[in-house]
């Protein structure tokens, strides 16, 4: 069954992207400290999938900076969440962020 791509007003993805941004984050900060496995690895590589979807929904010219700049948080997010994994000894080549 393929999933539905909900459209959202440019606020709701804003609001949406930094609601999960921050679930993101935490999760990082959580498993920085305490370590994590394969699948919860998997779960959160989900999840910043998910904020890139997000950001794709900004196509209109008006939101380009916007979306932008979201799309550096996200790359500085994927890349902290990578090195956290690869600290951890998980296999990062089956992690799907695109």
């Amino acid at each position: 069954m393929a999933r539905r791509l909900l459209r959202c007003s440019p606020a709701e993805v804003l609001a949406a992207f930094r609601i999960v941004s921050q679930e993101i984050r935490n999760k990082c900060h959580r498993y920085a400290e305490d370590g994590l496995t394969q699948r919860e690895a998997c779960e959160l590589a989900g999840r910043i999938k998910e904020q890139r979807d997000l950001i794709r929904q900004l196509r209109d010219r008006r939101y380009v900076r916007h979306a932008r700049h979201l799309v550096r948080l996200n790359h500085r997010l994927r890349k902290r969440f990578v090195g956290i994994a690869e600290g951890a000894g998980l296999n990062t080549d089956v992690l799907m962020f695109r």
